[in-house]
This record gives C-alpha cells, structure tokens and sequence, in this order.
C-alpha cells in the first residue's frame, strides 16, 4: 500500500516501541498530519507527546500487534485523537498488581493506585486473640541442686498487699517476679490473666537431691486438677479491694507447695497480688523459706490486640489475592472486601492480586487501559483484538 503525497503529511515506519514524535524526526513531526505505519510487533509502549502542530494522527497496525506486557501499549499525551487502524492486536497482557508494606508497625490504609484505588486496612483494634504473655518452662531437665527456675526471695522483700493497705508498716514476704513488667504480664492491678482458667504455674525444691523434685502447682479459677505432672490447686481466696480509687485483687492458693529441709517441712500457700505502694507484681511464700523452692513452670494467658486486614477491591471485576500471609489465594469480588486476621501485633504484609478473563466483547483484561495518556483514542477503525481494562 502505497501512502500518497499528501502536503503537510509526515509518514513514519514504527517497528519498536518509543515515542513516535522521535520516531518522526524534528522536521517531520512539526507537520498537521501524522501518518504511523507499523512495519514489524512492537514490544512495549508507544507514546505521542502534545505537539500543537498535529491536527489528526493515524496509527495504522498493519496486521502487526502492540503488546505491553508491564503497562499500557499506548501512551497519547497529545491533545488531538490518536485515530488507530488495522487489524493488529492492541494489548496491555499485565493481570497483576502489588502492594506491600515492611514495617511491622504499619497499620492504617494503603492505596493500591494499579488496582483502581483498591485499599488494604491494617486495625489494631478490630481483632484480639489469646497470646501467651508469660511462657517460663524450665522443664525436667535440671541439674541436681537446682530447681532451674526463678528463686523466691528469702523473707526479706517488704510489699503493701491490698489487703492492707491502710497499714504503713507493710509485710515481709519470700517474693519472685517482683517487678512492674510482671504487672503487666499478669494484667494489672486486677491480675485479669491470672484470674483465669487457664492460668497455671508449678514448682520445685531448689536442691533436688532430696529427692521430690515436684513441689506442687497452682492453676487459675476452676482451672484443671493437675498442671505439669502434680496436683494442681484452685485458690482459696480471689477477692477484690479499693485501693485509693482503684480495683485491686488479692488472690491466695492455701497448701500450695510442700517444704521440705528440717523446720521447713510441711505445707505452704501462694499469695498472688500487685503491691499498692509500688505496682509491682508480687507472687510470695507464705510461712516458709522461698530459697528451698523455684518456679518451675509458669503459664500465663491473656487477651491481646491483634491485627486485622481488609482488602477492598475497587477493581470492576473479582481478583485473586496470594501472597500467603495475610492472603492466599482469596478470590475477591468487584466491590467486596476479603478479611484476614492475624494473631501477632505484625502489620506488615505483602500480596499479588491477579485478574483473569475477558470482557462482553471477548476482550481479555487488563490492570492497564490501552492508553493511559491524558489524550484519548478513536478505535471505529481498528479491527483488531484491544486490552479491556479491569478498572
């Protein structure tokens, strides 16, 4: 086909992708009339650039295609129609999209600009779980002549106990875990993971050569009968008192622990509680000396906040969500959302959303238009296959 000599035409051969006013040369594309003739399957993108010489610009296939495989297979930032012709396939071949985020902190919304403003909301509020605030298992294998777990004081530790705590004079107690991280593990001042079924802790001689290396355990409210191995007691006393304002508990496991070295035989009780004056937690003997006895096991529970996803598709049709955490392979419809919790305080994520299909007009889709300039194109013309867009 021959082009005739038309004045103010400028005719230009394309068989690579590029932008066509380079293509055309300074000369020829200062002309009114652009004439684009591919000559070979361009790979990529084509762009026109505003030029307010053009008054009409013709993209002519040819049988050949333009095919993007990472984005639109034009780009016409010209503010005249770019008129495309031609039986050659147009097509953007990109069906996926991505978004991330590193930072373990990360909560609130991400935007996702390449899925049509789709939308990943990280709350740190809307999802809780049971996570294991204290997991201190010092097991069976310990040494003779110590218990391997954290020692109780031996007598010499003054706390105010709620209880008492209009008393200025205080109590001496054989105490472990006196510290104000403790309080938080155990749930403040109303121990609220310790009063709990769950809750659950054991002990041993700190010299195991005399040969009863398990000295008893105690477990939360209507807790089991046993915890790692011995009998297991529920406490005695779980009550609750006003300290300046604020509810305090004081909780008590009588016989809780067996003694043994002499004068120290018989059994002792376990007094749980947040000291009044120092906000630290305190877990005491009562009647015996701590350093014969060690924690062995101790198992504390509690609510805590979580992180849930949401991902709001924006997208005209369904997508596929994979990445494996927090999305694997979740089919999302055009509109919907897909929710995902997890139970860690972790915000960051990574996900592949992937779209399939074709559109009335047996059009495959695509994340990208076939144009995705700031100027538009005519395709009455064109007989060829074209991207649909998924947006």
């Amino acid at each position: 086909m021959s082009i005739p000599l038309i004045s103010g035409l400028g005719f230009t051969e394309v068989d690579s992708a590029g932008n066509l006013n380079d293509k055309a040369g300074t000369a020829k594309s200062k002309l009114p009339i652009q004439f684009f003739r591919l000559t070979g399957n361009v790979s990529g993108n084509l762009t026109m650039t505003n030029d307010s010489a053009h008054k009409k610009i013709i993209l002519d296939t040819n049988g050949n295609t333009i095919i993007n495989s990472s984005g639109s297979p034009i780009t016409n930032n010209s503010s005249t129609a770019v008129e495309l012709k031609g039986s050659g396939n147009v097509q953007s071949t990109l069906k996926t999209f991505t978004s991330s985020q590193s930072s373990t902190s990360n909560t609130g919304t991400t935007t996702i600009a390449t899925a049509d403003n789709s939308t990943v909301v990280v709350s740190d509020s809307d999802h809780t779980f049971i996570g294991t605030f204290i997991d201190d298992n010092r097991g069976s294998g310990a040494s003779s002549g110590s218990g391997g777990g954290v020692s109780f004081g031996d007598g010499g530790t003054t706390v105010r106990r709620p209880t008492d705590s209009g008393s200025t004079s205080g109590h001496l107690v054989n105490e472990t875990y006196y510290n104000t991280t403790t309080t938080t593990n155990f749930g403040g001042i109303g121990l609220d993971n310790i009063n709990r079924s769950d809750f659950a802790m054991s002990f041993t001689h700190a010299f195991l050569e005399d040969g009863l290396p398990i000295s008893g355990a105690i477990v939360g409210p209507s807790g089991p009968s046993s915890f790692d191995g011995v009998s297991a007691t529920t406490p005695n006393t779980n009550t609750t008192h006003s300290v300046s304002g604020a509810t305090y508990r004081f909780m008590r496991w009588n016989s809780a622990l067996r003694g043994v070295n002499n004068g120290n035989s018989g059994t002792f009780a376990i007094e749980m509680f947040i000291d009044a004056n120092t906000g630290k937690a305190v877990v005491a003997i009562v009647g015996g000396r701590g350093a014969f006895n060690q924690i062995k096991n101790v198992d504390v529970k509690g609510v805590t906040a979580g992180r849930r996803f949401t991902f709001t598709n924006n997208l005209a049709i369904s997508c596929v969500l994979s990445g494996g955490d927090p999305y694997s392979s979740v089919t999302v419809g055009a509109g919907a959302t897909a929710v995902s919790d997890r139970d860690s305080t972790d915000g960051s994520f990574s996900l592949t959303g992937t779209i399939s299909g074709n559109d009335g007009s047996s059009q495959p889709f695509s994340v990208k238009p076939v144009n995705d300039g700031t100027g538009n194109i005519v395709v009455s013309s064109h007989t060829g296959t074209r991207s649909a867009s998924a947006f």
